[in-house]
């Protein structure tokens, strides 16, 4: 969507109301010099008691403003046309803009939803545990490591379960948060859905992205999923929300 497209349409309607109330004005001096040569003599001759020249002033004042009055209702419609015609604009806009929203939302919900991506969240909630405010990282990333390649391995993949888990569910962040950074305004009411699972999920799997940067000598490995992770997690800390509990045989 053009975001700038209301600011380009907003430039071009001063240019056209000045132009319009140009030519009103132009209409106006040439009604006047219309009045005064030709319109009041016409009038004179028609009306014997008006052939004083000392009323052509307040006659031609009288139809002066007439003529002024009648350019400015006309640049108030042409102004009030052109309102209506950015808010039906802005009002398409936003119908579109809804519906983009909706899509966006359906595609996250189906990602989120998908059978294999909810038992590679449930991978990590199960087997991966929150590093420790006292933990030393390196420490916390050997075990956290060591655990995830250790799994077995998936036919599917030929990665280690835990491995496939957590590239799986960091490639899906990552999606999110991409899509959130550019095209859709994350509102309340979507937080309210989306941050229970990534924010208890990326609680354990954010470390260890950010340590596997340090590693590599890289700023960008999983950014957009880093973003959404903490959109998710600040969000749920400032509406006073609990860290949620794993408990296991539930589904």
């Amino acid at each position: 969507m053009n975001n700038n497209q209301p600011k380009s349409e907003n430039r071009n309607i001063v240019p056209k109301i000045i132009r319009i109330g140009l030519g009103s004005l132009m209409l106006a001096l040439i009604g006047f010099l219309l009045i005064v040569y030709v319109g009041f003599p016409l009038f004179s001759k028609s009306f014997p008691n008006t052939g004083d020249w000392n009323l052509l002033e307040g006659f031609a004042s009288a139809v002066s403003l007439a003529l002024l009055i009648g350019g400015l209702i006309f640049v108030f419609i042409e102004y009030t046309n052109a309102e209506n015609t950015k808010l039906k604009e802005k009002l398409a806009e936003d119908r579109e803009k809804a519906k983009l929203s909706y899509e966006i939302y359906n595609a996250i919900y189906d990602k989120l939803t998908d059978p294999a991506q909810e038992a590679a969240r449930r991978w990590i909630l199960t087997n991966i545990d929150i590093i420790k405010n006292d933990e030393n990282i390196e420490n916390w990333y050997e075990k956290t490591h060591a655990t995830i390649m250790s799994a077995t391995i998936v036919n599917s993949t030929g990665l280690p379960e835990g491995q496939s888990a957590v590239k799986m569910t960091l490639n899906c962040f990552d999606y999110i948060g991409f899509i959130a950074s550019h095209y859709w305004e994350v509102e309340a009411d979507s937080l309210d859905w989306i941050s229970a699972p990534i924010a208890k999920v990326w609680r354990r799997i954010g470390p260890y992205v950010l340590h596997i940067r340090t590693l590599r000598n890289t700023t960008d490995y999983y950014l957009s999923a880093e973003h959404v992770g903490n959109l998710c997690i600040e969000w749920r800390e400032n509406k006073g929300l609990p860290d949620e509990e794993i408990a296991r045989n539930t589904i």
